[in-house]
């Protein structure tokens, strides 16, 4: 999960979506203890943010930016919500240590792409006495692409964000839950937030659809997307959501409104609408993204990778120092290398004889080592390796919840299990006992597949003596 932080609060910075073949953007400035918007723009773009050629998407964004005389270039990005995906998981009550590794397990089974090919950020929810996790990530690839076309632009990424977590009361700290529907051009996203965290993040397609140039609520789809959201959430948080409120542009909030009024009071759910008041409601959205910034500090849920630290740069600057130095280095031992390769061959040529004249005394001992390493065991006096395995064996349950499946020891102390497990809180229990072990060190969980049940991977160095 990546984390921003900064020295200083900035005073201004630009607050952007390139959403929907839009570039919608807001100066933002603080003055004394305020923060209002200065400038503003929004205009079509001819080229998708994706396109192979990110430098033309950067000059047509700095050309409408220079149209709206915003020159500010730190900039906070609303990244669309179609690039998110998301996964919830159940936290029982681990350590931390142990629930990151359950967040990284879960995150590699329940993600399309494996978690270094993603920016990852959570969302902790609590109810019913019950701790849950939403993880939320989006393809580095994307966010890289997006880089450049920002530094075609001249701007300056210090967070990339989601916009509708960001509105007012979308994430409630404390009290009843509640879902909003955010509805905006083409299409609707859904927004669950119970237990003080988010619990679903959700694009709703084909929930609105065009006829003959007209939008149209396809009711019986939203209504089906809605309830099929609510059946998926743990009961200790479905139990929490009390309201559904309908936000974005103010012609299809106020058809919802009317369209699932009857859905919502069957559900248990208050209904609420909130119209922008904007021809474009992605208008409200980054003005508030770009407030909350300024005045509250960095978002919750960052998918901007971290900055290098100064001493990362100075190793990578150094290392860049020192690969030209070996470029140099390299040439010469070229040259002197074509100088002595005509006396390695000779060289070679006297080794290959002296070779062929002890090539038969070779093969009688390689034939010798080899009746040795074949009898070697039965004359083993070394107890460590059946110790090992006891340990091992003692630290699993009796129940059979957690089952070994292969055993390896590989020189000098590293050891491999394999086995099966019922579920993950078990297996995360019997790691704990063996972490708790002071023979075993470095107990690291190479691989996870599966659910029930699982199959796992992990090793650890084993630090007792020979015979113990």
């Amino acid at each position: 999960m990546n984390r921003f932080s900064v020295r200083r609060a900035p005073q201004s910075l630009l607050a952007l979506s390139l959403a929907g073949g839009r570039l919608v953007a807001a100066q933002i400035a603080r003055s004394k203890n305020a923060v209002s918007v200065v400038r503003q723009v929004s205009s079509p773009l001819s080229l998708d943010p994706l396109h192979p050629e990110p430098e033309l998407v950067g000059r047509e964004i700095r050309g409408l930016l220079d149209a709206a005389r915003i020159k500010e270039r730190a900039c906070i990005v609303v990244l669309p919500p179609e690039w998110v995906m998301t996964q919830q998981s159940a936290l029982p009550e681990l350590s931390s240590e142990d629930t990151e590794s359950l967040l990284q397990l879960e995150a590699e089974k329940g993600f399309p792409s494996a978690p270094e090919e993603l920016h990852l950020s959570r969302s902790l929810a609590r109810a019913g006495g019950e701790g849950f996790a939403t993880q939320l990530a989006v393809r580095r690839e994307q966010v890289a692409r997006l880089g450049e076309v920002l530094r075609g632009a001249g701007l300056r990424p210090v967070s990339c964000t989601l916009g509708l977590p960001a509105l007012r009361d979308a994430v409630p700290a404390v009290g009843p839950g509640r879902m909003t529907l955010w509805v905006e051009g083409a299409g609707a996203t859904l927004l669950v937030a119970a237990g003080g965290g988010i619990v679903a993040f959700r694009v709703l397609e084909a929930s609105i659809e065009s006829e003959a140039g007209e939008r149209v609520v396809n009711t019986a789809a939203l209504v089906r997307e809605l309830r099929i959201t609510l059946e998926q959430m743990p009961a200790a948080l479905r139990a929490e959501v009390r309201a559904l409120a309908v936000r974005g542009e103010e012609r299809a909030v106020g058809a919802l409104a009317g369209a699932l009024g009857a859905w919502a009071v069957g559900a248990g759910l208050s209904i609420d609408t909130i119209a922008s008041g904007r021809k474009f409601a992605a208008e409200e959205v980054v003005e508030e993204v770009g407030l909350r910034f300024l005045r509250d500090g960095p978002p919750a849920l960052e998918f901007l990778p971290p900055k290098p630290g100064r001493f990362a740069r100075l190793v990578a600057r150094y290392n860049s120092r020192r690969l030209a130095t070996a470029g140099f280095a390299a040439a010469a031992v070229l040259v002197i290398v074509g100088g002595a390769f005509e006396w390695q061959q000779y060289q070679l040529w006297r080794l290959r004889s002296d070779w062929e004249a002890m090539e038969a005394q070779v093969k009688d001992l390689d034939a010798v080592q080899a009746r040795i390493r074949e009898y070697r065991p039965w004359y083993d006096t070394s107890f460590r390796n059946l110790s090992i395995l006891r340990k091992v064996v003692e630290c699993f349950p009796d129940n059979g919840s957690v089952t070994a499946k292969g055993f390896e020891v590989h020189s000098p102390s590293t050891v491999t299990v394999t086995g099966t497990a019922r579920d993950n809180a078990s297996l995360l229990r019997t790691l704990d006992l063996l972490r708790q072990s002071k023979e075993v060190q470095g107990l690291k969980i190479e691989q996870i597949r599966g659910k029930t049940p699982a199959q796992f991977t992990f090793t650890f160095r084993w630090i007792g003596t020979s015979g113990s």
